[in-house]
């Protein structure tokens, strides 16, 4: 890391770099952080041992009411996607395309971060007592 300092310009450092490494972040942030990490690591550990990505990409879009059969986005994972910046101005029929170019074999672990991501610690709570916790007690 050290060594990609000694190429930006001091200035760009100190002015540009260095003030937000100082700046406080709010409690719910790094709750959030903490949370996600673990809850992440908990999740890829069982089901990367027990079960495949695949299976984990369709739990979490069964979660927020995504039906396979009838290739409907529900309000619900609509909601969830527009808290992104990227889809919060699309309309619900304009996420589907974005929707199935995520479900390609390459990209699943990085779209189940994605989803993870933008789940909040309550949701992330709840899907970890429904679907993992539900399936270690059968």
């Amino acid at each position: 890391m050290l060594m990609y300092t000694h190429r930006i310009p001091y200035y760009v450092i100190h002015k540009h770099i260095i003030p937000y490494t100082y700046l406080p972040q709010p409690k719910a942030l790094l709750r959030d952080i903490r949370n996600y990490i673990q809850d992440i690591n908990l999740i890829e550990s069982v089901y990367l041992t027990q079960y495949n990505e695949f299976i984990l990409l369709s739990d979490l879009f069964l979660f927020h009411g995504f039906n396979y059969t009838m290739s409907d986005i529900s309000t619900n994972l609509a909601s969830l996607f527009k808290r992104h910046v990227v889809f919060q101005n699309k309309k619900h029929i304009e996420l589907y395309p974005y929707l199935r170019s995520m479900n390609v074999s390459n990209r699943r672990h990085s779209t189940v971060k994605f989803i993870w991501g933008l789940m909040s610690p309550e949701e992330r709570n709840t899907f970890i007592n429904d679907y993992l916790l539900d399936n270690m007690t059968v």
